[in-house]
C-alpha cells in the first residue's frame, strides 16, 4: 500500500498553527473544525510529506485544549521519537513521566488530533508487534496497512 492510498485528508489550521488532521472515516471534532483558516505553506509541506519528498515539517502545532498527560505524551512523542524510530506504548508512558500507563498512552494515540505529524504511527506494541492505528472496526485492517506503509517509508519493518 502506498501512502497516497490514505485518501481524503482534512487539515485544520488556526492562527497558532496546525490544529487537526483527519482522514478516511475520521472527522475533526467540532472545536477544531470551527477554527477557520488555510495556510498555503502548510499545505505545500504536507503535499511534499505525503509524496515522500520531505521527511521533516516546519509547522507550528496548535495543541490548545490538549492538556495534562495527553499533552505531555504527544509532546514527548514529537520531541523524542524521530524519523525511523519506534517506541512501545509502555516506553512512551515512562518517557512522558507515567511509567505503567501504557494503556493510557494507547488512548492518547487513538485521540491524536494531528496524526502523521504527531507521529503516532511510531508507537508500537511490546515485542515489536504493530499495535493499533485509529479507525473503526470496519477500517482497522486498512488503517494498519497505512501504519505499516508509514513505518516502511521510514525504514521500519515490524512483525505481527
Amino acid at each position: 500500500m502506498a501512502i497516497g492510498e490514505i485518501g481524503s485528508v482534512t487539515v485544520v489550521v488556526s492562527d497558532h498553527g496546525l490544529r487537526a488532521i483527519s482522514w478516511g472515516d475520521q472527522r475533526p471534532d467540532a472545536a477544531a473544525a470551527a477554527v477557520p483558516g488555510r495556510d498555503p505553506a502548510i499545505a505545500r509541506q504536507l503535499d511534499a510529506w505525503f509524496a515522500g519528498r520531505q521527511t521533516d515539517l516546519d509547522v507550528d502545532l496548535d495543541l490548545d485544549g490538549v492538556d495534562g498527560f495527553r499533552r505531555d505524551t504527544l509532546e514527548t512523542l514529537v520531541k523524542e521519537v524521530g524519523w525511523g524510530e519506534t517506541v512501545t506504548y509502555g516506553e512512551l508512558a515512562a518517557m512522558a513521566g507515567k511509567p505503567g500507563a501504557a494503556r493510557a498512552v494507547g488512548t492518547v494515540m487513538a485521540g491524536n488530533p494531528i496524526p502523521f505529524i504527531i507521529p503516532c504511527h511510531r508507537v508500537v506494541a511490546a515485542g515489536g508487534r504493530i499495535g493499533g492505528y485509529g479507525g473503526t472496526a470496519s477500517t482497522a485492517s486498512h488503517h494498519l496497512r497505512i501504519k505499516r506503509a508509514l513505518l516502511a517509508r521510514e525504514g521500519v519493518t515490524l512483525r505481527g
